[in-house]
């Protein structure tokens, strides 16, 4: 009885650390969005979300402010007006910014331009952005943040994503394995892209 006692309290107290971790890190994401700045964390850790009952998009978006030299996207589609700005604004900063999206879902789909439009407003700035076809859909949603840390899940990067769809963001940061699988993945749908 006193062992199961014992591990119980050891549970709880687990529980509670882990809790206390998110806590920290979710009030780091929420100022992010406020300031559109972040600084990642140099330890290996795990920080996940959700949306739209959660901070799901502005956990992406920390990622995306706190990289200094590199961001690799691959985005089924990418309308969230928020994202595009601050992609834009790390483009302008030096930062590279690389972007390959799905043709079917962003341009050939894009009836009235409106995608298109924010794409090229993304390039404009510096990025560089592509589209494929080179699969019936291309359904990536991650980054590869700074080269070292990755940001994926099911989150489409738009205002439904955010606001109003069942989603799950997740940033592995410092994942010196992880990001290099998913670099290599994105320089083999980057090799079949043409640009915008």
């Amino acid at each position: 009885m006193r062992a199961h006692i014992a591990l119980v309290s050891i549970i709880v107290a687990l529980a509670c650390r882990n809790a206390g971790a998110a806590d920290s890190w979710a009030a780091e994401v929420q100022q992010a969005v406020q300031t559109r700045t972040a600084t990642a964390p140099t330890t290996r850790e795990n920080w996940h979300a959700f949306s739209p009952d959660g901070i799901g998009m502005p956990l992406v978006m920390f990622g995306v402010y706190s990289a200094h030299q590199s961001i690799h996207m691959l985005a089924y589609v990418l309308t969230y007006r928020p994202l595009l700005e601050a992609l834009a604004q790390k483009a302008r900063e030096g930062v590279t910014v690389s972007v390959v999206v799905d043709y079917n879902e962003n341009i050939a789909n894009d009836r009235d331009g409106y995608i298109r439009r924010g794409l090229a407003y993304l390039a404009r700035s510096g990025a560089a952005v592509c589209a494929t076809s080179q699969f019936r859909i291309m359904h990536d949603k991650d980054m590869v943040l700074d080269g070292h840390s990755v940001q994926t899940g099911s989150l489409n990067y738009t205002e439904a994503g955010a606001r109003s769809n069942s989603e799950d963001a997740v940033i592995e940061w410092n994942d010196q394995a992880g990001a290099a699988d998913f670099e290599q993945h994105f320089e083999s749908r980057l090799a079949g892209c043409r640009p915008i």
